[in-house]
């Protein structure tokens, strides 16, 4: 039987004052955090414990957002393999003359496989 693994991550973010500078630009540290928080969601389900630390990440700035504007954080497990976990983090937000979206920010964060918490003792019976 299958079981259905959540790779993917949908999350809304609204700017507001707090977390502005005082021309009402986000400000991109309080977007990181939010992004690496985000990040984790795809991957829990692989760890026992707590979401190790990143391992790796690359976040870029593609354009400001403003107090008021609502940002969609998309994050998604992008690639498993020997050495841990990949998620692709975008973030848009609508566009007011369109349909369309915009990109914000986009990032890639690796996460580390989980090492076995258990040990061998062995006694003797």
């Amino acid at each position: 039987m299958k079981t259905h693994r959540n790779t993917h991550t949908n999350a809304n973010f609204r700017v507001t004052k707090d977390i502005s500078n005082a021309n009402g630009f986000l400000l991109p540290h309080t977007l990181y955090n939010k992004v690496k928080t985000i990040a984790t969601y795809p991957v829990k389900e692989f760890y026992l414990q707590n979401v190790p630390e990143l391992t790796d990440y690359k976040f870029k700035m593609h354009k400001n957002a403003f107090v008021n504007d609502t940002l969609t954080i998309q994050a998604q497990l992008v690639k498993q393999d020997a050495n841990g976990y990949l998620v692709n983090i975008i973030v848009t937000k609508a566009k007011k003359s369109s349909k369309n979206q915009e990109t914000i920010c986009s990032a890639l964060f690796g996460f580390p496989l989980e090492e076995s918490a258990f040990q061998d003792n062995k006694t003797a019976c």
